[in-house]
């Protein structure tokens, strides 16, 4: 899976991919637990916003992205994904796109929900911890 917001040709390390020989667009980003309404109206504003506002989307990443460096990559203007749910939460609450796109309760609703994952994932105790943690014991 990508860790980084870049497109390029076809490179399977950037978050969007325009395979050479097929017309389409992958966000490789996405997995299937997504909602595919929602993920379709987010593109969909995103692109819109993207040409009506004339954003520069830069130059093409056709470099691995995995081997660069966090100040290799800021070097060339290629920022990270969010790492977890929680920074992804975050950036979703500050985004006023996706304010417009999913209305603000539903993206209100939706953060609140995903935090509240977030919860309990960190509550759950992992066989990983149990095996690291009760061995020392």
């Amino acid at each position: 899976a990508p860790t980084s917001i870049a497109y390029g040709f076809n490179n399977r390390s950037a978050q969007f991919r325009l395979p050479q020989n097929r017309h389409c667009i992958e966000n490789r980003a996405c997995d299937m637990t997504m909602n595919v309404y929602l993920a379709m109206a987010m593109h969909l504003s995103c692109a819109v916003d993207g040409i009506k506002n004339k954003i520069d989307p830069g130059e093409p990443a056709d470099f691995d992205l995995y081997a660069k460096s966090e100040s290799e990559l800021k070097e060339v203007g290629v920022r990270r994904l969010p790492r977890t749910l929680w920074h992804a939460t975050q950036a979703l609450r500050d985004d006023d796109l996706a304010g417009h796109v999913m209305g603000r309760v539903m993206r209100h609703s939706y953060v609140e929900y995903k935090e509240d994952e977030w919860e309990r994932y960190h509550q759950a105790v992992t066989d990983w911890e149990v095996q690291e943690y009760l061995r020392l014991y």
